[in-house]
């Protein structure tokens, strides 16, 4: 039989988050992507939020570890802009998968184009379409608070950053958009068309859609005006959003001085039966942000449990609550009533007191849930994948990233709904999954086929190539000794910048400038035809540095660095000065003061451009094995999968067996056998040749930098006493667990009746018969250690008690079990084990801070004690048996871990990532990597997608043959330092450290040093350094701070 070579290409479904994650990690890792999204922008719901909590920055632009510009929160979105994209990865917008033949590793998938009606490669977002449409329509981004043209561009920083035509019913034909458009990119007879391509796998990250509450009349919502939902409230607090952050409710524009939030809105119902697991986070973090922005506002929370379940998310709620006084009320809201006249709306609810009441509120914010994402049905029949019974693509546990289909695989909310940072987490998981199924098949690509009307006519239009994108270019031209010939270069950009700014005066201007020898216009320098007259007119006079004077460098800038690069040049001796932004958009009421300003702002740039210098990356070759510190779950996936793509990977483990925790779980709750898995595992790794296990061994010594670190092993136990061993490796993988917390609280250690969770669990499982003949079980939900730095929520507690009470009552229906809890987590559908607990009755009571259990032991027998938080009374129980939901306490070698290698902790304990949502498997110091019970509690799926991701995220750096250092670094003078340790404390990345050996000033021993490969090129130690021994390259103090060229100076002097 012969077998079918692998197609070294992957289909990503779903542009949002999660699919532009893992479009990047599989274009690193030298795989072809094809990102397609069906509706006219990438980014997913996400794009729509105005803040992330707990951190409130922005969703899209802290992803990846590709900084530019000095900015220190990386990005997703850079890889994939109109101007600068991955050259691996082909965007398809507006486009539908709809069916897929084929195995694994060679898929050919058919998708639909569905017509955009502007060409996204011409199109230059200059508005004029836009201003010629007679229609008006409901602005979708902006969830119907504002309205766009037929003719529109989806949202201010949409990629593609393109229009498109609304035609279907809207359009009225009158064509006047496509007459005006000026480089020619509407098309209003374009239609459907459809394409085969080969892939070697699929990856579905379609999301989720919110639920609709205009079935829930009693709410309100489609009635009342003052009633919206959390996505409309995120729209009217974001600063891009129709009233630009002022909150301002939508019936009078007015700002409310009383908000409520309405929880579990299509979730935990008759009709949705599981936890949404986002709604409870992002209804506390819109309530934050009111209180920020509208002073003195009430704010109150109508909730039936605070899942604040996710590593930070309960401290975030706790300061919500105690610091910005964002009130909770635990209850159900049965119904809505508005008062006509102003509006305002009246909420009747049993308050914790058991008291009704009804209160007077100016606006309503309903915390919907999510549902699976639209044509969910029609995807699976289309690509022969299963649903579950709540309509989301099925897993299995142990495989939490495999559909039902081989070869295809599920990222983020489609598998159920999830929150960023898991999705992100699904996402290189899935990368990873597609990784190791295609082994081998880096640096081919697909063959496609075009499709026309029809899909029966076919027909061959020519092949796509079968290696990846290559950017080959010439020899660089060496210009550091050539006296500066500087070309200047003017966009019009259509209309967009000469409707404000004089672009020829300004190229007259440019023409007077010191060692300017051309300076032209040119009407779209960003498309082919503007390119070439600039290509030309460097070749033509011979041009060594280039001004151009356009749009923005955050779109632009990479585009005609290329093109320099293309000529021989190094990109870094363009100047790129922004007259759009900073003077046609801002000053569109002063033409002549913008003109002005451009002429001063292209003075500078042409000044600094004469100063430029080459600027290179340096290229090495590095290590491409991996060291895996830990052997349970996670540590031994991540080493499995790394291996399974072809790389070296030493695994060590403290103790003498692998397994970590995982030994320790003897059923789950979904079914499937863990001790199953476990053996599994084990065998898979221990004979893997690609993998060198070191037990009784750990980390005692660590340094280097990305590609090149170097490790000391220290192993014991062999009888020969301490051994060391180096061991010299590209990256890093932390992934060393955690543990049960072993207390004294409630007795436990001290009576053998009380025992933990994990503990009832083996005694379920080794003494059934004994467990039968139970009368009576207490469980006791967060049991954790005393301090603030433990109040967080393990996350897994309420589950494995569920899972425990359920079990308890198989083995015996009668016996009386009752689980005393704060709040109760069982997020996602592990709500069904909440229900099925309740159903055979499991009886349920809550305790708080101030009122916990009391456990004592009486005339022999244990008695439990807790008040009654509704009647007032005291409870008294007398079980055989104490069951304690004891918290999962950091590992405890993580502090020495994190001395040795650096890295940070968080306030609990456990490791802290790059990023809490966008870069939950990074550390800020590169090609170091985070993944299971080491980053924070989670359940064995979790883990498992955790270290996929991990392993995903490190086979992008060892999937290369070369690593390049970043061109703008920062570089110390040591005879200049002082010692003075300024840049050390204020460098983010914590990379400057003190050389010992290195001279200083006045021959002091001992400089900073900022090595190269970690500089992430911020410039902080640079600005900050007081003896001015750090500088920047490419933005040293000469080519800053211009002598003679103060940009103030002759703006006031005329």
């Amino acid at each position: 039989m012969v077998q079918r070579q692998k197609i070294g290409a992957v289909m990503v479904v779903g542009g949002g988050v999660g699919g532009m994650r893992a479009a990047v990690d599989l274009a690193d890792s030298g795989y072809k992507v094809y990102l397609v999204e069906i509706l006219p922008a990438i980014g997913g719901v996400v794009a729509q939020l105005g803040f992330m909590f707990p951190t409130h920055d922005c969703v899209l632009c802290s992803g990846t570890p590709d900084h530019g510009y000095g900015c220190t929160r990386p990005s997703i979105s850079p890889a994939l802009l109109d101007f600068s994209p991955h050259p691996n990865i082909e965007l398809m917008t507006l486009t539908e998968i709809v069916g897929v033949e084929g195995i694994p590793g060679d898929f050919k998938a058919t998708v639909v184009h569905n017509p955009r009606y502007v060409n996204v490669r011409t199109c230059v977002s200059c508005d004029e379409c836009s201003k010629m449409c007679p229609v008006d329509l409901p602005d979708k981004f902006q969830m119907g608070f504002a309205t766009h043209k037929a003719v529109y561009k989806v949202a201010p920083r949409a990629i593609p950053n393109a229009y498109l035509v609304e035609k279907g019913e809207y359009c009225l034909d009158c064509r006047k958009c496509e007459e005006v458009c000026p480089t020619k990119a509407i098309n209003l007879d374009e239609e459907p068309w459809y394409e085969e391509i080969q892939v070697g796998a699929i990856i579905l990250s379609v999301g989720y859609k919110l639920y609709d509450p205009r079935p829930a009349e009693e709410l309100g919502y489609g009635r009342y005006p003052n009633v919206v939902t959390g996505l409309e409230y995120e729209r009217l607090a974001s600063r891009s959003g129709p009233t630009e952050g002022i909150m301002q409710r939508p019936s009078d524009g007015a700002l409310p001085q009383r908000i409520a939030w309405i929880q579990c809105v299509g979730s935990r119902d008759q009709e949705h039966s599981y936890c949404s697991s986002i709604c409870c986070m992002y209804a506390t973090k819109e309530a934050v942000l009111a209180k920020q922005r509208v002073p003195g506002v009430h704010c109150q929370v109508f909730m039936m449990d605070e899942r604040a379940f996710s590593k930070e998310y309960n401290a975030y709620y706790e300061q919500a609550r105690d610091t910005w006084g964002v009130q909770y009320t635990r209850c159900r809201i049965s119904g809505i009533r508005e008062e006509p006249l102003t509006h305002d709306l009246f909420i009747h609810y049993q308050d914790e007191k058991g008291e009704l009441r009804e209160d007077r509120f100016n606006m309503v914010v309903l915390a919907v849930g999510s549902e699976p994402p639209p044509k969910a049905v029609t995807l699976a029949q289309d690509l022969g994948i299963e649903l579950n019974e709540y309509g989301f693509c099925l897993t299995d546990k142990f495989e939490p990233l495999d559909t039902s289909r081989p070869g295809v695989f599920v990222a983020g909310a489609f598998s159920q709904p999830k929150e960023i940072a898991e999705t992100v987490i699904d996402a290189s998981g899935a990368a990873a999954r597609a990784m190791r199924l295609l082994s081998g098949a880096q640096g081919t690509m697909s063959t496609a086929i075009r499709l026309t009307g029809e899909r029966q006519v076919r027909h061959l239009t020519g092949i796509r190539g079968n290696r990846l994108t290559e950017l080959n270019y010439p020899l660089e031209r060496d210009v550091s000794d050539e006296p500066p010939r500087v070309g200047v270069f003017a966009c019009h950009c259509g209309t967009n910048i000469t409707e404000v700014v004089d672009v020829p005066a300004v190229v007259e201007y440019a023409k007077g400038l010191p060692d300017v020898v051309h300076a032209q216009n040119v009407i779209w320098a960003c498309l082919p035809e503007g390119l070439e007259e600039i290509k030309a007119a460097i070749k033509e006079h011979n041009l060594n540095r280039v001004v151009v004077a356009a749009c923005t460098p955050r779109t632009h800038e990479a585009l005609f660095q290329a093109i320099l690069r293309q000529l021989s040049l190094n990109p870094y001796l363009l100047e790129f000065v922004s007259i759009r932004d900073h003077c046609a958009w801002v000053h569109y009421d002063d033409p002549r003061g913008a003109t002005r300003k451009a002429e001063e702002l292209v003075r500078i740039g042409a000044a600094r451009a004469r100063l430029l210098q080459p600027v290179h990356k340096t290229s090495w070759i590095f290590n491409h094995k991996a060291l895996v510190i830990g052997g349970g779950l996670a540590g031994m996936t991540a080493a499995l999968t790394i291996a399974d793509e072809g790389f070296d990977v030493c695994l060590i483990e403290k103790g003498d067996q692998l397994g970590g925790n995982l030994r320790n779980i003897h059923y789950t709750a979904e079914g499937p056998d863990p001790q199953r898995l476990l053996r599994s595992l084990v065998k898979q790794v221990e004979c893997h040749e690609r993998i060198d296990i070191y037990k009784n061994t750990q980390l005692v010594n660590f340094s280097g930098h990305v590609g090149n670190f170097k490790s000391v092993l220290c192993s014991n136990g062999n009888g020969r006493g301490p051994q060391e061993r180096e061991f010299e490796h590209g990256v890093a993988i932390v992934a060393t667990g955690a543990q049960e917390y072993q207390g004294t609280q409630y007795l436990h250690g001290l009576d053998p009746r009380v025992l933990t969770q994990l503990e009832m669990e083996k005694r379920i499982v080794e003494e059934p018969e004994e467990i039968a003949k139970l009368d009576e079980v207490v469980m006791i939900g967060c049991v954790r250690p005393y301090g603030e730095e433990a109040d967080y929520c393990s996350r897994t507690c309420c589950t494995n008690t569920m899972k425990n009470a359920i079990a308890i009552k198989k083995l015996n229906p009668d016996c009386r079990v009752y689980v005393l809890y704060k709040d109760l987590i069982t997020y996602g559908f592990r709500e069904q084990y909440y229900t099925e607990a309740r159903q055979r009755g499991v009886i349920f009571l809550r305790y708080t801070d101030e009122s916990k259990p009391d456990v004592r032991v009486v005339y022999g027998s244990l008695r439990v004690t807790v008040e009654d938080l509704i009647m007032g009374d005291k409870l008294v129980f007398h079980p055989n048996l104490l069951a304690l939901s004891m918290a999962t306490a950091p590992g405890e070698t993580n502090r020495e871990l994190a001395r040795i290698m650096n890295l940070p902790l968080s306030r609990e304990g456990f490791f802290m990532e790059a990023h809490l949502k966008l870069r939950p498997m990074d550390f800020v110091e590169e090609g170091i990597f985070l993944c299971g019970l080491a980053h924070y509690p989670k359940f064995m799926e979790e883990t498992i997608a955790h270290a996929l991701a991990t392993a995903g995220r490190a086979m992008t750096i060892l999937g290369k043959d070369i690593l390049e250092l970043g061109a703008v670094i920062a570089e110390v003078d040591q005879s200049k330092c002082v010692g003075c340790l300024t840049c050390v404390r204020t460098c983010p990345s914590q990379i400057p450290a003190i050389q010992q050996g290195a001279i200083g000033v006045g021959d002091i021993v001992g400089a900073a040093y900022i090595e190269p490969a970690k500089c992430t090129g911020c410039g902080t130690c640079t600005s900050e350094c007081p003896a001015n021994a750090i500088q920047l390259r490419h933005y040293h103090d000469d080519q800053v701070m211009i002598r003679d060229q103060a940009a103030l100076g002759q703006w006031l002097a005329t």
